[in-house]
């Protein structure tokens, strides 16, 4: 399962030169369906280009004078796809360039490469329900979450761990083999765990849409 910026990369978005025209950078936006694109210079990338700040530009203009001064906007190869979608809610992208520590671009991760990411993620084939834990690194020992999971007449059968970079505590998702959750919850929230999101596959419409909506504010944090 693609979980990994690398793995969900899209080949098929262009890469614009900062010597191209704004006329070529909103055809290609057109023609891609994207608002914004990423530019390269001497094969390093240096920003993404948005289809606000050229559509009543001179269509003969390069793009580089157009680029946002700052750090340009940017994933690494290695973040889980948690930290891209975070991004790219938070500063509204349909697209988000993944670049390699020396700064060569390696391509763009699209909006809909997200989505479907995250659907498999919270749908894979074999049946349980998903719970994500937020804690501070040194408090993470998965033979308590094991315990706890187990206490519950249930086990793990998927773990992922990963750094929310803007509050340094370490994300936990957890996968388990069993449908209805609440007793699992009930005993996270009892050793004071912090849950931040779950997905149980019994929820009904209105927990699911609570759900998605709790997940967006963790998003926006």
């Amino acid at each position: 399962m693609k979980m990994t910026a690398a793995e969900l990369i899209s080949n098929h978005i262009p890469t614009l030169q900062t010597s191209n025209t704004v006329r070529q950078a909103l055809d290609w936006m057109r023609d891609n369906r994207t608002s914004e694109l990423p530019v390269v210079k001497d094969q390093q990338y240096i920003g993404l280009i948005y289809e606000d700040d050229v559509e009543d530009e001179e269509e003969t203009a390069t793009i580089e004078s157009f680029l946002h001064n700052g750090l340009p906007v940017k994933i690494n190869p290695s973040d889980f796809f948690l930290v891209p979608l975070k991004i790219m809610h938070q500063q509204k992208l349909s697209m988000l360039p993944v670049v390699k520590e020396d700064g060569e671009l390696m391509g763009v991760i699209t909006r809909e490469d997200l989505l479907q990411a995250a659907s498999h993620y919270n749908a894979a084939t074999v049946p349980g329900g998903i719970i994500i834990l937020q804690m501070q690194p040194n408090s993470f020992y998965i033979s308590e979450i094991g315990r706890i999971v187990e206490s519950n007449n249930a086990k793990i059968i998927h773990l992922n761990t990963w750094n929310d970079v803007s509050t340094g505590e370490l994300m936990v998702a957890i996968k388990v083999n069993k449908n209805d959750i609440q007793d699992i919850l009930s005993s996270f929230e009892r050793y004071e765990y912090n849950v931040i999101q779950y997905f149980g596959e019994n929820l009904t419409e209105e927990e699911l849409r609570l759900n998605y909506d709790h997940l967006m504010n963790y998003l926006n944090i």
